[in-house]
């Protein structure tokens, strides 16, 4: 310090170009923020390897949907819809536009609310994900008809939320610096105190976010949206509150010493603390560095800040506290003597005098609390945004006026690696599809074999066979009609005199046929046989051909001897010939049945689905829309949409995800088709994921965390006793606070948390919060060596209740400066923490650090000596 303070200038100069040039030559942290702050999911997750699988095949297109909302009918509009529709066609980057007036009515129900005035219109975005709101906002602006625009992605979303936090930063910086001005003007009631802090902590933060942005943009640095307002906060409410510990002890060292020495004397005691509650934070937010989650480790950037937080308290401050001497409180320059807090020194004094109940008392209520403690997250990006967002209006409106799972269905890819546009591919398909559809939660499944998300009844084997069937009778009653012309043919010739011959025969054939018929229908219904069928059909159909040939034949004779003939002779000429037709017509019918009992019997999957896709579904013309919508990759890839009965954001709808993805697995195995690769994408299987990933890592981070902050702590105070009541108090302290601002933020309807607001909350509150505990430990370490422990912890106690009140007011106002950035996850995090800081100064450390101490009094530095050694246990009897 003697050095610092002999080279000041030089100092303060390096400093301020140092801070000046790497502010000028840094990247843009919001920009990067914007850029790589988006959350990646782990590969291995569901999510990201149906991403990756989707990519592989160049079908990782974002889904779109532009909503216009009438004040009329939007029927009375269609004209003005298709030639909008049209016009977006002709956009690039766009593809699959649907035009809902395409459908037939009930399909048209998903996409039109004609009541309400409100269409969607669904399409791909297949361009670059940065300018996907460049292409919506030129879709708005091509808006051919009168009604209102907006439009909506999940993309379009993390866009929008990347722009209400960059838009909350800029309110953050303003309301930091201006709250912690006005705080310290109260507190110090200085015009000059305020701005020291701001100068150096200002000047700690221009040179640490600049470091982030070059660690970010040179080695992948983590960062998320929320990094900078964190890093903002954080720095500055820290960086306050160390600066008004060393104020207060430079205040405290001008009683007795000229300003050289009390600078000196300042920073060997009180710099000391924090220089350990500096390091002790920036190791704390590096292990976050080591979470598997994005996320979670862009809160690393703020260990970088505190390290150059610390250099601009021990080089800066040290220099303006000797320039300015007592006139750094001007103008209250005479009034250095110091003052206890008039809380904390009772309350303390009443702990000490029943340290016992205190803790009891304290925990059991705090415990009481924090049961209550919902530990349910939420992962509606959309609830904390503006309805004046496009992308939010539109999706507000979709929720109100359709199902809440049509705008962002579960989108499951089945996969065989070979082509799956054959009869038994789609009929297994079509199983899958039927059973995911009846399960609880899920409104309807949409594939190829069911675009207007219900089952074709004609695809149902049962209901082949059936029509098969009812095709039969009608051909019977077609063969009757026949023998019954021939019966009358033949009564006719009898009563010529030309040589036809008796068609009689040929009559009685054709009731042989029939009687044939009339079995195999009865074999068909009573056994399902198709292979069976099929054979008999087959030999009908020999019967069939060889009295066409008959017929045939007979009317060949009858024609030749027309000319000689009556007119009678020729009107049964001409009914041998229609007979002849119509019997060769039921043969070819009988063919295409026997053609679809071969199919399905060949079809391997009917007997384990009961549903038979026919070759005849698979080449019409008319599903090759549907074709392009729900296969790719040389049809080596299908997908089903699932569209579910509850908001995709909510559990309700991850919890049908999973019942989904099990039902899945469960039918391949049962169709014998395992090799069969499934795959689920969209909002609901990205938050599922999300969920699981954000847990695991929590309880591994968090156990991460404590066990960091313990040795820290056992290094610091040579104590394992210690270290377990300050973290102790700490988690108890925080999830009683969570139950509570959970009650408190409920009644303005953000009660349920967003996913991430538990990890940041406890993480930035432990290490805050322990920052208070060691400035009373370490002054309390510092009185033992003129006192005994009851007097040294009485005395902490009433020198750092002012610091501690001071210091929890300035960084609770700090955090207060995130309240007005409009975005719930900063709103939830900032409330949490300042209601467990005060919380924790108010109540919890004035009572429970002074009852531990003197519970355990020489046992609080187990299993080391307490400071002083023997010397000083000899000096003082610490039991009394």
């Amino acid at each position: 310090m003697k050095h610092i303070l002999k080279f000041k200038w030089p100092v303060t100069v390096l400093m301020l170009i140092f801070a000046i040039t790497t502010f000028i030559l840094s990247p843009n942290l919001t920009q990067l923020a914007t850029e790589k702050g988006d959350v990646q999911l782990a590969d291995d997750s569901p999510s990201e390897q149906a991403r990756q699988f989707l990519e592989k095949y160049d079908q990782d297109k974002e889904s779109m949907s532009l909503v216009l909302e009438f004040d009329g009918k939007v029927s009375a509009n269609e004209a003005d819809i298709v030639d909008y529709i049209e016009e977006i066609k002709s956009m690039d980057d766009v593809d699959n536009v649907v035009n809902p007036f395409e459908f037939e009515d009930d399909v048209q129900e998903n996409f039109i609310n004609e009541d309400n005035g409100v269409a969607i219109i669904p399409m791909d975005y297949v361009g670059s994900v940065d300018d996907i709101s460049n292409v919506a906002e030129s879709i708005e602006e091509a808006n051919t008809t009168e009604a209102k625009t907006s439009m909506t992605s999940n993309e379009l979303i993390q866009n929008t939320v990347e722009q209400d936090a960059m838009e909350g930063i800029q309110s953050t910086e303003m309301f930091t610096v201006i709250i912690v001005v006005a705080v310290l003007l109260i507190m110090f009631r200085s015009i000059v105190t305020p701005f020291v802090p701001v100068m150096v902590v200002g000047i700690a933060y221009l040179i640490g976010q600049s470091f982030v942005a070059w660690f970010v943009e040179w080695f992948g640095f983590p960062i998320s949206p929320q990094t900078q307002s964190f890093l903002i906060v954080i720095l500055f409410g820290i960086g306050t509150d160390y600066c008004i510990l060393l104020l207060n002890r430079f205040k405290e060292e001008l009683e007795h010493h000229d300003k050289y020495d009390a600078v000196i004397r300042t920073f060997s005691t009180a710099g000391k603390t924090v220089f350990i509650s500096g390091l002790s934070g920036a190791i704390v937010f590096g292990v976050l560095y080591f979470a598997n989650f994005e996320i979670y480790r862009s809160a690393v950037g703020v260990a970088l800040g505190v390290v150059f937080l610390l250099l601009a308290l021990f080089t800066l401050l040290p220099v303006l506290m000797y320039l300015l001497g007592r006139y750094i409180f001007w103008p209250n320059i005479k009034k250095t003597e110091f003052k206890e807090s008039r809380l904390w020194t009772p309350l303390g004094i009443f702990s000490l005098k029943y340290p016992t109940r205190i803790i009891f008392t304290v925990f059991a209520i705090l415990i009481a609390v924090a049961l209550f403690y919902n530990d349910e997250v939420n992962f509606d990006a959309i609830e904390e945004l503006d309805d004046d967002y496009s992308t939010v209006h539109a999706t507000n409106v979709v929720s109100e006026n359709f199902d809440e799972g049509q705008l962002f269905p579960v989108k499951v890819i089945l996969s065989t690696g070979e082509d799956m546009l054959k009869s038994e591919n789609l009929s297994r398909l079509d199983a899958v599809a039927s059973t995911v559809s009846n399960l609880d939660g899920v409104k309807e499944v949409q594939t190829l074999t069911r675009p207007s998300g219900e089952a074709i009844e004609g695809l149902n084997v049962r209901s082949q066979l059936e029509q098969a069937n009812e095709g039969i009778i009608d051909m019977q009653d077609g063969l009757a009609e026949i023998a019954d012309g021939l019966d009358e043919a033949s009564s006719n010739l009898s009563n010529t005199e030309t040589q036809g011959g008796d068609l009689s025969a040929l009559g009685d054939g054709i009731e042989d046929i029939n009687s044939n018929l009339s079995q195999i229908t009865e074999y068909m219904t009573q056994t399902g046989d198709a292979e069976g069928a099929a054979q008999q059909l087959g030999q009908v159909q020999q019967g069939l051909t060889t009295l066409s040939d008959e017929v045939a034949a007979a009317n060949e004779e009858i024609t030749a001897q027309q000319e000689a003939a009556s007119q009678q002779l020729t009107e049964l000429a001409n009914g041998l010939s229609d007979s002849s037709e119509g019997i060769r017509e039921i043969r070819d019918g009988l063919e295409d049945v026997s053609s679809l009992m071969t199919e399905i019997n060949d079809n391997e999957a009917v007997d384990q689905t009961g549903v038979h896709v026919p070759q005849e579904f698979i080449d019409n013309p008319d599903i090759e829309d549907a074709v392009d919508q729900y296969a790719f990759g040389d049809n080596e890839a299908l997908i089903m949409n699932v569209i579910l009965e509850d908001d995709p954001y909510s559990h309700q709808a991850m919890d049908t995800l999973n019942s989904v993805e099990d039902a899945i697995d469960g039918e391949l195995q049962r169709l014998d088709r395992e090799e069969t690769e499934s795959y689920f994408s969209g909002v609901t299987s990205m938050n599922r994921d999300l969920n699981q990933i954000s847990n695991d890592d929590y309880n591994r981070v968090v156990t991460i965390f404590i066990l960091t902050l313990f040795v820290i702590l056992a290094v610091i105070f040579r104590s394992l006793v210690l270290p377990i009541s300050m973290i102790s108090s700490i988690f108890i302290t925080y999830f009683a606070s969570v139950t509570i601002t959970q009650w408190l933020l409920g009644l303005f309807g953000y009660g349920e948390l967003n996913w991430a607001v538990p990890f940041f909350s406890l993480i930035i509150f432990a290490a805050l919060g322990i920052d208070y505990s060691i400035f009373i430990i370490d002054r309390f370490r510092e009185e033992l060596t003129d006192r005994t422990i009851r007097g040294a912890i009485e005395q902490s106690i009433r020198r750092m209740g002012g610091v501690v009140i001071t210091a929890v007011i300035i960084l609770s106002g700090t955090f207060a400066a995130l309240l007005p950035s409009g975005m719930i996850i900063l709103i939830q995090v900032a409330s949490i923490i300042i209601f467990a800081l005060l919380l924790y100064a108010f109540v919890v450390l004035p009572l429970l650090v002074p009852a531990f101490v003197i519970t355990f009094r020489r046992g609080n530095w187990w299993p080391f000596r307490m400071p002083g050694g023997r010397e000083r246990e000899e000096k003082f009897r610490d039991e009394d």
